[in-house]
């Protein structure tokens, strides 16, 4: 005889199942996250993930839902080839609600943020921050989050409902895919929407005041929340003094009436902790979350645009030296400094030995100038740099920094190993090598090692008559 007691375990141990209007089965998961409409739970296929919906199938709710759901079909998201996870089956029971597809190997950001958050918080350690992918990898899985959002919104679309938990990483640190889920949320929406959804500590001020709906300018908002929580683990309202001494503020907070913690001129709700600005943040970098925190509160036109926080932080992430483990270092990454000397170990690199710093320039051949150019202008400083140490860097024709750089064609490699610089030339590039003092170029071919002698060099990427990137470096 089964008893009472012996029925309740067996109906909490097992598992819920949902069916799909193409005959699949799925077996639901513990949640991962939950929305205004729906929770999200993986299933037994690491692969799928489903979003069932929080209210019945007769209830006028879910049926709106339905229909916002085969409007988000209709959108040019797959043909766009980006990364997001889209509706490939509709649950029908037993409530209504949709499968979506993810790569293999994911994760939620979320999960990252918790791993460096409580080592942080237990035992006053950045092992979480390190073990995670440390600071190279941060700005990495930010700029191409960066993109797929610019592109989104150069389509008009707006996400909805970015967070942690809606951002999916690669869950081994050597790489960097990201994907989107809850994709239930896109809309039209460049300025402004009906719809007013948000995840606690992610939404905009204007939605928490209930001025206006989500758009473009709120996803810019949830993504530099995000951001600064990754690169500091610090939220940047909510962390601050103000807060944390009255947590009835929390609220005022997230509709803009408290001072974010990194304020220039309003010092009220400073932050006592987290990883100091300077050690994840480039000056560039630390201006875009003051003008996003500051200026965007209540004006969101002036957010900074996605594709200009992924051009920073591609910029910030070709600055980056490792802190070799060989070196006696603790194996993450950190901002190029004249110091040479990791923040987070405090470990000093020897000079010119592991890592260079290399200036790009636009380079003109006099024939091209007036007859009263000088030699000095045929060099055009663009203020792009990019750090070259023991791992592999990629040139490409565009620098770190502009709007063409992710998507344009990788002319070589270069590190350096052995005290030599290594030059590996992409196959039909056109690389020349200028030396100071010696008045022959020479074209490289194939693998070329440079022994270092202290001269300055200047790697020309493309034909010595027309206009082209040019990368100068003393070695």
């Amino acid at each position: 005889m089964t008893t009472t007691s012996e029925q309740t375990h067996a109906q909490s141990t097992r598992k819920q199942r949902v069916f799909d209007d193409k005959g699949g089965m799925y077996e639901l998961g513990k949640r991962i996250a939950e929305g205004g409409q729906g929770i999200v739970c993986p299933t037994q296929d690491p692969r799928f993930l489903v979003k069932v919906s929080k209210h019945s199938a007769g209830d006028p709710r879910t049926e709106t839902w339905r229909r916002q759901i085969a409007a988000v079909q209709r959108m040019p998201i797959e043909e766009n080839d980006l990364p997001i996870a889209m509706p490939i089956a509709l649950v029908t029971k037993p409530r209504p609600g949709y499968v979506m597809e993810l790569m293999d190997g994911l994760i939620p950001l979320e999960e990252i943020l918790r791993q460096a958050h409580e080592h942080l918080l237990d035992q006053e350690s950045l092992a979480g921050f390190l073990a995670t992918g440390g600071l190279a990898r941060r700005l990495r899985l930010l700029a191409r989050l960066a993109r797929v959002l610019a592109r989104l919104h150069g389509l008009g679309i707006a996400h909805g409902d970015l967070s942690p938990k809606n951002v999916f990483v690669s869950g081994s640190v050597e790489h960097d895919q990201v994907w989107l889920i809850d994709c239930d949320n896109l809309t039209y929406a460049v300025r402004n929407s009906t719809l007013q959804i948000y995840t606690p500590d992610y939404g905009a001020p204007e939605i928490f005041r209930g001025e206006s709906g989500i758009s473009t300018f709120t996803d810019i908002w949830s993504f530099a929340i995000m951001a600064f929580q990754t690169l500091t683990l610090l939220h940047p309202f909510k962390s601050g003094a103000l807060v944390d001494a009255d947590s009835d503020l929390e609220v005022a907070a997230f509709r803009g009436e408290v001072p974010w913690v990194d304020h220039d001129t309003d010092d009220r709700n400073r932050a006592g902790s987290g990883l100091t600005r300077d050690y994840v943040c480039t000056p560039q970098l630390a201006t875009l979350f003051q003008n996003c925190f500051r200026d965007g509160l209540h004006e969101p036109e002036r957010r900074p645009p996605m594709a200009q926080w992924a051009e920073v932080l591609e910029a910030a992430a070709a600055l980056q030296i490792h802190c070799s483990e060989a070196d006696d270092g603790c194996g993450s990454t950190f901002l190029w400094s004249e110091g040479m000397e990791c923040p987070f170990c405090g470990q000093a690199r020897p000079a010119s030995k592991t890592a260079i710093l290399m200036d790009h320039m636009i380079f003109a051949h006099r024939s091209l100038l007036g007859e009263d150019a000088k030699p000095a202008d045929q060099w055009i400083r663009t203020g792009c740099a990019q750090v070259v140490g023991e791992m592999s860097v990629a040139l490409r024709q565009s620098p770190p920094g502009t709007a063409g750089y992710p998507d344009s064609q990788v002319l070589a490699c270069l590190w350096i190993q052995d005290g030599a610089l290594t030059i590996r030339v992409e196959k039909g590039a056109d690389v020349t090598l200028q030396t100071a003092g010696v008045k022959q170029l020479e074209p490289l071919r194939g693998r070329v090692q440079l022994p270092a002698r202290g001269v300055r060099l200047a790697l020309h990427l493309g034909q010595i008559i027309s206009p082209h990137s040019v990368w100068r470096l003393t070695w």
